[in-house]
């Protein structure tokens, strides 16, 4: 996680600073403790705004509230008063926990409301109707292209779990185990996603079948299992992370682009719309998101 959030500090630092830091730079105890609310609430107003001290006439088009949460969690998780309320009087705790910082963030969140925002560079939800033409177009492309097998098992698993892509490339054979209540499914453990903090975030799942065989996870794992060479080469399920999400993203981008690809609405789709849209797809047919 620190790998995540380290470039964050950087950019924050390197403005506070006007200096601008190496990637790997190691901040002091001494250099962070100096970080105040005021540097904070510049610095993200500089980025939403594009200005330090933004008037009233302005609007925050350059930068959303989500982003500047990110940005306020990522250095607050290198506060050395980490669970310290900022106190205004004695200029001690963490500068994130301000009501400096909570009120900026708040206020860009009532723009975004009035529609008076930046435009969201993340893709929108893919619609199943979508979901299911880059099915066809993957199977389509058996013959010519061996790595969609592969992407066509990812897409129907990914679906039926509602994971992200590049944590399905995490997808180890270990997590899967034989159902001996129910022989036609498999048992399933996601073990790694942003929001699995303990062990009782990673409860074992059922994997089923689907009559419609594009999108039937079990029938397109057994496929590529079965057709893909040195497959069981390695722990990892799809191979080498990196280079199997380098892989599907690659495939995806060039399915979206493809003229049989049909769009129903307008709005950017990434790889990220997928995990959106199972989640979507899910809540309108009643699943609560607690369950």
């Amino acid at each position: 996680m620190t790998s995540r959030y380290k470039p964050e500090l950087v950019k924050f630092m390197s403005y506070k600073d006007g200096i601008v830091y190496d990637k790997d730079r190691v901040f002091t105890t001494e250099e962070l403790l100096q970080i105040t609310p005021d540097h904070l609430c510049r610095w993200m107003s500089q980025q939403a705004y594009g200005d330090a001290e933004p008037s009233e006439e302005m609007r925050p088009v350059h930068l959303r509230s989500s982003t500047l949460e990110f940005s306020k969690k990522a250095i607050s998780s290198f506060m050395p008063r980490i669970n310290a309320t900022w106190d205004p009087v004695t200029d001690r705790g963490n500068p994130t926990r301000s009501d400096a910082v909570n009120k900026l963030i708040k206020k860009v969140k009532k723009f975004e409301v009035r529609r008076e925002w930046a435009d969201t560079k993340a893709g929108r939800s893919v619609e199943f109707e979508e979901f299911m033409n880059l099915l066809r177009l993957v199977r389509s492309q058996w013959e010519q292209n061996k790595t969609s097998f592969m992407v066509g098992s990812v897409l129907s698993l990914q679906w039926h779990i509602m994971a992200r892509i590049d944590d399905m490339m995490k997808l180890q054979f270990g997590n899967f185990s034989p159902n001996t209540e129910y022989a036609s499914t498999l048992l399933f453990q996601m073990r790694w996603s942003k929001n699995i903090q303990e062990e009782r975030d990673a409860p074992e799942q059922i994997v089923v079948g689907s009559m419609d065989p594009k999108m039937c996870a079990l029938l397109n794992l057994a496929v590529y299992i079965e057709l893909s060479t040195n497959v069981t080469s390695s722990e990892f399920l799809y191979g080498n992370p990196k280079d199997g999400d380098r892989a599907v993203r690659r495939v995806l981008a060039d399915m979206v682009k493809d003229t049989a690809f049909k769009k129903i609405k307008s709005g950017k789709l990434g790889t990220h719309s997928l995990r959106k849209g199972a989640a979507t797809y899910a809540t309108r047919s009643g699943i609560r998101r607690t369950l």
